[in-house]
């Protein structure tokens, strides 16, 4: 069987691009990376990157080399995971990347609670954009990710799909604040905040936006979804956006969410995502569960104001 080394020094010699870059994160010498490469391949017989190239591209054989290594290190890790539950070891690290709309008081107070009920546990939460989401799980960079989609590329599986629809959020004494189904050309003359273009809400407004043939110039465009909030808050305007991000507000009557006659607003989704074949490790097993729990709980939030 091919050495964890040199598999490990061909992996993250893809990963980062150059053996340069993965002998400095290695902390060995780029010669010894080099080595070791060449060793494997003269184990496989077979060659694993393509010569001639600055930046690292592996061969049908490497790709198959790496994803043998992260499918190795995936069940190690979720078996040594599975040994310490049985010695009541509760501790471990678990990595979670999430969309900036899902990073909300209710996410935030899920998450104490799974703490306290393990404090042992050390979590991690990056957010970022559906597509980084999509890449941190499928390079085993995260045990667990949120986005506002579906899984569109092969490798990654939805554990858990629900709706969740795009809601024109007005203030709770606007003008709208009774209105029955909106559309967007209702809305084209007012004050409206949204989401630049990195966002995958905004991506979906834009294809609204097509099959309306209406085009909306926004007040405000920013990448904070918090800042989005306050504009609604203030009164200064509408904006687009999944009821997650401001259930608290639509629950004290503060902020109103309106439902849109546009099919494509209609139609998006939330989807919790993991790794094709990986074994979660019993932490994050545990806490994929609570995530469903949570997300099931907004979405009826969610059917009970529509």
């Amino acid at each position: 069987m091919p050495s964890n080394i040199r598999l490990r020094y061909l992996y993250e010699s893809a990963r980062l691009g150059t053996m340069n870059s993965a002998s400095e994160s290695l902390d060995v010498a780029t010669s010894s990376v080099s080595r070791q490469i060449a060793q494997l391949e003269m184990e496989l017989g077979l060659p694993l990157i393509e010569k001639g190239r600055r930046r690292i591209r592996l061969t049908e054989a490497g790709e198959a080399a790496c994803k043998y290594y992260r499918e190795k290190l995936s069940q190690e890790e979720a078996f040594l995971s599975h040994i310490e539950e049985m010695k009541k070891v509760r501790t471990g690290k678990i990595v979670l990347a999430v969309g900036e709309a899902f990073i909300t008081q209710g996410f935030s107070d899920m998450l104490d609670d799974f703490m306290q009920q393990y404090p042992g546990m050390e979590i991690k939460v990056s957010t970022s954009n559906t597509i980084d989401v999509s890449k941190q799980i499928r390079e085993d960079l995260a045990h667990l990710g949120l986005i506002f989609d579906i899984p569109r590329e092969p490798g990654i599986t939805a554990r858990l799909v629900l709706p969740q629809p795009l809601r024109v959020i007005v203030h709770g004494q606007h003008r709208l604040r009774d209105s029955g189904d909106v559309t967007l050309r209702c809305i084209q003359q007012e004050s409206i905040g949204l989401p630049d273009n990195g966002y995958r809400i905004r991506q979906i407004v834009h294809e609204a936006e097509q099959e309306e043939g209406v085009f909306l110039e926004p007040s405000l465009t920013t990448n904070s979804l918090v800042l989005l909030k306050d504009f609604v808050l203030s009164g200064r305007g509408i904006s687009i956006l999944p009821e997650l991000v401001v259930h608290d507000k639509l629950k004290d009557g503060t902020l109103v969410a309106l439902a849109s006659s546009n099919q494509v607003l209609n139609s998006t989704q939330t989807s919790l995502i993991t790794r094709v074949g990986r074994q979660l490790p019993v932490g994050a097993y545990r806490l994929m569960n609570c995530i469903q729990v949570y997300l099931k709980s907004m979405t009826g939030l969610a059917e009970s104001q529509d």
